[in-house]
């Protein structure tokens, strides 16, 4: 299956916040997603923007790495297996940051 996954990610909002911690700068949306441990990445990032319109999730393939210890209030990362890259299942809890 043709990799199908981005290479860069979005232009990064600084925050000092990652996940629950970033509740107060999204009242009332959401910034964590544990239950979509396993939900292909394609429908994982649908559910994400749905629920948060001030994020952009952005799927990859586990192997990339990206550099964690900078918060961005405007992302969540999804990652998903090498092989299968949109559609895999997400690996990791999606979370704002």
């Amino acid at each position: 299956m043709q990799n199908k996954c981005p290479t860069v990610g979005p232009k990064c909002e600084f925050c000092a916040c990652s996940g629950k911690a970033c509740q107060s700068r999204f009242p009332g949306l959401k910034v964590e997603w544990p239950e979509l441990i396993g939900v292909s990445g394609i429908e994982a990032k649908k559910k994400i923007e749905s629920d948060n319109p001030y994020v952009t999730a952005f799927i990859y393939p586990q192997d990339v790495i990206y550099v964690r210890a900078i918060s961005c209030c405007n992302r969540v990362l999804l990652y998903v297996p090498n092989d299968n890259c949109p559609n895999g299942p997400v690996i990791t809890r999606p979370i704002v940051g």
